[in-house]
């Protein structure tokens, strides 16, 4: 079922309406549709943004194509694209893993952002091992791979907001759910390090006008200003 909220009325009634909407995201060979991760994605995003007091009631909700969602709050319409990043070689190795290799241990750092890519049968190679067989990072590598990623992920939504039949409204939002093969990095100094990679972002014709990342605990806000964080109002703990 597509998500669709009617004109809430204020702060209590979102967070009732939300907190009755099934996040659950089955495994990547059980089912998982583009649907589930969009609507886990928005419902998270929405819950944190009311809870930021950035809505201005009445707020409704409508799932729908380029883009995904469309956001009305007050007088106000935003549009918000969805999508997650993630290496799509890592994803292939992780579904390849449930399939066929249920108790394998999954090594991340194969799947960095320089990483040459693999066939399957390498895949399945490297889920035979019993040892770590990869290197780790150094330093601050981590973040700049994030950003790298981060940035890839931009500038695929860049280029499909400014097709002719991706619908622009007064505001035009990205919201990114963090999926990276990634240790623990410093969320700040990762996105210092994609700040000067966005930079020709914002002054294209068509831009976004807010990028969101959801990452562990909180979603990142960015704009042409600069960034803040955002604590993440989990309604479904």
């Amino acid at each position: 079922m597509r998500l669709d909220i009617p004109p809430t009325v204020d702060s209590e009634a979102l967070a009732t309406q939300l907190a009755a909407i099934d996040l659950s995201v089955p495994g990547r060979t059980e089912g998982r549709t583009t649907h589930h991760t969009e609507t886990w994605t928005i419902c998270r995003l929405l819950s944190t943004l009311d809870a930021a007091h950035i809505f201005k009631f009445p707020v409704s909700v409508t799932h729908q194509d380029k883009p995904d969602f469309l956001i009305k709050d007050g007088s106000k319409e935003t549009g918000v694209e969805v999508t997650e990043a993630i290496s799509q070689q890592y994803a292939a190795y992780c579904a390849l893993a449930e399939r066929e290799f249920p108790d394998a241990l999954l090594e991340p750092s194969h799947f960095r952002w320089d990483s040459p890519e693999r066939t399957a049968d390498e895949m399945r190679e490297l889920l035979r091992q019993t040892r770590l067989s990869s290197e780790g990072w150094d330093g601050d590598a981590p973040e700049r791979e994030w950003a790298l990623f981060m940035q890839s992920a931009v500038e695929s939504k860049l280029t499909k907001l400014a097709r002719d039949d991706f619908s622009k409204y007064e505001r035009n939002c990205l919201a990114i759910y963090d999926n990276l093969p990634m240790p623990n990095i410093h969320l700040g100094d990762a996105i210092s390090n994609l700040w000067p990679l966005l930079e020709g972002c914002w002054s294209r014709s068509i831009a976004f006008d807010v990028i969101f990342i959801e990452h562990g605990p909180v979603i990142a806000r960015l704009t042409v200003a600069g960034s803040e964080h955002l604590l993440l109002k989990d309604l479904w703990e």
